[in-house]
This record gives structure tokens, C-alpha cells and sequence, in this order.
């Protein structure tokens, strides 16, 4: 079996780093998946999951990140974003509830969008992906 090195990174730390069988990601252009082997490459990334596939294990690691950049250099994939929340602790009736509020905010204001619009707007794509990776690992569970 082949692997690659991926290192995981966010504003503030590391969040991963080890080998892995391949790494799927939220690409600009749609998802990416990235195996051992690939050719050299740097792309932007948007809100969404990120899924870590761990030799010998049937789960994959899944984060949720808020966009950033991936590069491919070799055998090793390193992913960097600002902000990059771990799956374990997501709670899926406080989110949906955090997204309702969001999208009210937006839509009162939508008439004269300011920075702190922008800011719920990217609130918002975070919790949007947040809700994915909770439905993501819903059905995983259901699969074991």
C-alpha cells in the first residue's frame, strides 16, 4: 500500500499531520482527491469538509475547514486555513439554528452589504459546511 505525508494547518496550529491513503477536499472547481503520487499542485479551497483516509482504517478523518489553499509538492500534501474545527464535537440542532439566524441577519441587510455582512456571510459558509460534515458522518455511521 502507498501513502503520502499530509499536514494539516490552521491559523493557529497544526491540526494533522501523518500518513494517509488519499485526502479529499473542497477544491474552487469542485472536490478534489488527492493520492499518493499526484502530480505537483497548488489550488484554492473553499468552506467545506476535508476527508483523511488513515491506512488500515475503514473511517476517515473529517475537518471542517474555512477555505484556504492545498499543495501538492511530491509525496506530501499540505493544506492550509484559517480556520480548521475538528468533526467530534459538532451539534447539528445548534447549528441549524445558528444558520437560521445567519440567513435572517443577511437578508435584512441585503440591500447595503458592510463588513460585518461579509463576516456573517462567511459565518454562514462555515456553518453550511459544519451541517455537511455532520450529515457526512450521520451517514457513515450508519454504513459501520
Amino acid at each position: 500500500m502507498t501513502t503520502m505525508q499530509v499536514d494539516l494547518v490552521s491559523s493557529e496550529e497544526q491540526i494533522f499531520s501523518g500518513e494517509v491513503e488519499f485526502v479529499i477536499a473542497p477544491g474552487s472547481e469542485g472536490e478534489i482527491g488527492i493520492y499518493p503520487r499526484h502530480i505537483p499542485l497548488i489550488t484554492k479551497l473553499n468552506p467545506g469538509l476535508i476527508r483523511v483516509k488513515l491506512p488500515q482504517k475503514e473511517m476517515h478523518l473529517v475537518y471542517v475547514i474555512s477555505g484556504g489553499f492545498l499543495e501538492v509538492q511530491g509525496n506530501k500534501v499540505t493544506v492550509l486555513a484559517d480556520v480548521v474545527e475538528r468533526t467530534d464535537s459538532l451539534d447539528q440542532a445548534k447549528l441549524l439554528e445558528e444558520k437560521r439566524i445567519a440567513e435572517e441577519r443577511l437578508k435584512r441587510s441585503a440591500a447595503s452589504m458592510d463588513r460585518d455582512d461579509v463576516k456573517a456571510y462567511a459565518a454562514l459558509e462555515m456553518i453550511i459546511a459544519q451541517l455537511k460534515a455532520v450529515d457526512y458522518l450521520h451517514k457513515q455511521s450508519r454504513r459501520s
